[in-house]
């Protein structure tokens, strides 16, 4: 992970930081968070940090914490859950279109 932290993302999923069963399923959960985020808005989340002085905007750290909680309160549970609208809401300023 570049721009999470598993304390970050257990304070989203409210896990007691004390509980390390699953960090290492977290650590990968805040991978494909970053990469999910990375692919839906089409472009380098280092180039929208470095647009802002180096740091990535909050709200896509947001966005990568919700897709977090997202993924690990849907895992394995047989049921169709969808991604919540705040996850596209924060994200959409960030989009990056292409002409074709």
């Amino acid at each position: 992970m570049t721009y999470l932290t598993l304390e970050d993302i257990k304070r989203q999923c409210i896990i007691d930081e004390s509980f390390t069963e699953d960090d290492d399923y977290l650590e990968a959960l805040g991978d494909a968070a970053e990469d999910f985020v990375q692919a839906h808005i089409n472009q380098s989340l280092d180039d929208v940090a470095a647009d802002n002085a180096g740091d990535l905007p909050k709200s896509l750290k947001q966005a990568m914490l919700i897709m977090c909680d997202y993924l690990y309160d849907s895992r394995g549970s047989g049921e169709t859950y969808q991604i919540p609208e705040a996850f596209y809401v924060l994200c959409k300023p960030y989009m990056h279109y292409t002409i074709l």
